[in-house]
């Protein structure tokens, strides 16, 4: 199960496992040669007490590079998230700005107070997702909560 977890990942490995397969074939039905099947005999024969060790040590070593590539590739993508939320609110910061200075050229300029309220409504959702944007623990996030917070954006499961 490991191994097919560890070959799917890396295509490299998964080539040359098929091309040792394939061998091992060819040399056991074309020239009825079993060279695997030798060596366990010869490892019987002399008693190598150090393979089944050796083979626990492989195995674990395998174990461990697969685990530390998955906690790698889980902190490149919490990188990434962050870099991105950070963007979206800056994003949102400068939309916000935007439209402050968009009510104050409104208010002098006389515009009808509906669409002053209007426009002041939409900088307070801004506010409450830069707020939400902000919260978010990329290790933890549950999009119901997320949603729940959110009256502007919607996610879905």
């Amino acid at each position: 199960m490991f191994l097919v977890k560890f070959f799917k990942n890396n295509s490299t490995a998964f080539i040359i496992f098929l091309l040792v397969v394939l061998f091992m074939l060819f040399l056991n039905l074309v020239l009825d040669i079993y060279p695997v099947l030798a060596l366990l005999k010869f490892l019987e024969g002399k008693r190598f007490y150090w393979t089944v060790p050796m083979a626990g040590l492989i195995l674990f070593g395998f174990w461990l590079f697969d685990r530390n590539m998955k906690k790698k590739i889980i902190n490149e993508r919490v990188e990434i998230f962050n870099a991105t939320i950070r963007t979206l609110q800056d994003i949102l910061q400068n939309s916000s700005s935007s439209m402050q200075l968009l009510i104050l050229d409104m208010k002098d300029e006389k515009v009808n107070d509906e669409l002053v309220k209007r426009a002041e409504s939409s900088i307070e959702e801004l506010r409450t997702v830069i707020k939400a944007l902000a919260s978010v623990d990329p290790k933890n996030i549950k999009l119901k909560e997320l949603n729940e917070n959110l009256s502007i954006i919607k996610f879905h499961d």
